[in-house]
């Protein structure tokens, strides 16, 4: 990526669901350009089109037009399976319900992703130990996640979206089922992050993360459109 390159680069993004009379727009030509470094909140009421564009951001889904481009590398018209990829190695996702799989230990869910691969590989394993100890999860690696408490689940989500190391971190409604203690810990941690070179993005409707003023910049979605 070169230096003047946007890390997370949206051009003229619209996302309709369904067709002629019943169709629905969810998202109207948002262009947003976040440098990489920067840790950006878009904010907005339910319904806004905020977990739409997240996933759009993230290559998760695709839009009815517009470009998304990730670290200088255009992923809009790829196949599924480069699309795939190149998510992998550039985002972390981390989802609003966290989709943590029940039944499976927090340790078990850190790692499912390297599965189809044979499991995950020495250095892998020593980061996601790392960011176990990092976020005071250690002692949790063994436990089914249904046990663990929702800020729990929240690091071990993040954990998760880490455990690749990827430059972009994209999180939706992060701290919409924590107190005020836990959204504390977690704005630390998230700026942390940000401060080590990570680019984040979170979608949000709580004040106490879009009114923090360490935060690099707040945009506000409404009715699908950016507002400027």
């Amino acid at each position: 990526m070169k230096p003047s390159e946007p890390a997370v680069h949206a051009l003229g993004l619209s996302k309709r669901y369904g067709a002629g009379h019943t169709a629905k727009t969810a998202l109207q030509e948002v262009t947003v350009a976040i440098p990489a470094g920067e840790f950006w909140a878009i904010t907005g009421p339910s319904g806004s089109g905020k977990t739409t564009l997240l996933g759009l951001l993230g290559g998760m889904i695709a839009p009815t037009q517009g470009e998304v481009r990730l670290a200088g590398q255009t992923i809009t018209h790829l196949r599924d399976h480069h699309r795939a990829l190149i998510r992998r190695n550039l985002v972390g996702m981390v989802f609003q319900e966290f989709a943590l799989v029940s039944g499976m230990s927090l340790a078990e869910n850190i790692f499912l992703p390297w599965v189809p691969e044979g499991g995950a590989g020495q250095n892998d394993r020593r980061r996601v130990a790392g960011l176990l100890d990092r976020f005071g999860m250690t002692p949790f690696a063994g436990t089914q996640v249904e046990r663990l408490s929702a800020g729990e689940r929240q690091r071990g989500a993040i954990i998760r979206a880490l455990a690749a190391d990827p430059p972009i971190l994209l999180l939706d409604e992060p701290t919409a089922s924590l107190d005020t203690a836990n959204v504390g810990l977690l704005m630390t941690l998230l700026l942390q992050l940000r401060d080590e070179g990570k680019t984040l993005v979170a979608t949000t409707h709580d004040l106490r993360l879009a009114n923090d003023p360490r935060v690099n910049r707040v945009r506000r979605l409404v009715d699908g459109v950016l507002e400027t």
